[in-house]
């Protein structure tokens, strides 16, 4: 819930919409202060046939967008269409600056699964900003089930400070790393969706 200061009486007004700020001083990038920044509404990349770990989800964080106390959380999950053999399946969160996925942080790593055709796999969790800037520092948490069968135990996982630059532009991925590269290795990303909630600034 955001609140705005009333003009009058210091009293807030509660409402339940998300608001947008230009945090950009003026370049147009958007801070969310608080509310659904993404929402992914078909599915997201395959990933087949291939040995280099790749995107299946990505948003895009704006410059300036985060600050110290900000959290971006995050839900994804996505199936295995197809498999090959005893062919092992590893997803994972990363986070940083590049356009190269493999470049930037691996926040989390799943285990690497000999998954079967109509597997799954399960994600929820929040990085928190502990400090702004080039060198900013974040920490996080995260549910997950290895890409396995449906009803396979979840799991927690703790990320120690690592660091995030909050002025440039982050991406924020979910990536699938196949151990073979088969055509009948295949994966899809079917639900992502990331929340970035602000302090007050």
């Amino acid at each position: 819930m955001s609140k705005i200061p009333a003009l009058s009486g210091g009293r807030a007004l509660e409402h339940g919409l998300a608001l947008v700020v230009d945090h950009g001083r003026g370049s147009g990038d958007k801070m969310y202060v608080g509310g659904q920044a993404k929402a992914q509404v078909a599915a997201g990349t395959s990933h087949e046939n291939t040995v280099t770990e790749g995107s299946m989800s990505q948003y895009a964080i704006p410059k300036n967008t985060l600050v110290a106390g900000s959290t971006i959380r995050f839900w994804a999950a996505g199936v295995v269409e197809d498999n090959n053999s005893t062919d092992t399946l590893t997803m994972a969160v990363r986070l940083g600056t590049s356009t190269t996925v493999t470049s930037n942080t691996a926040v989390f790593s799943t285990a690497a699964v000999d998954v079967a055709d109509s597997d799954i796999y399960c994600m929820q969790g929040v990085i928190q900003v502990r400090t702004a800037g080039s060198s900013g520092t974040a920490v996080a948490i995260m549910s997950y089930q290895d890409p396995d069968a449906t009803g396979t135990a979840p799991k927690w996982n703790y990320k120690s400070s690592f660091t995030v630059d909050t002025t440039s532009g982050l991406y924020l991925d979910i990536t699938g790393d196949w151990s073979v590269a088969n055509a009948d290795n295949e994966a899809n990303s079917e639900i992502f969706v990331v929340d970035i909630v602000n302090p007050s600034t």
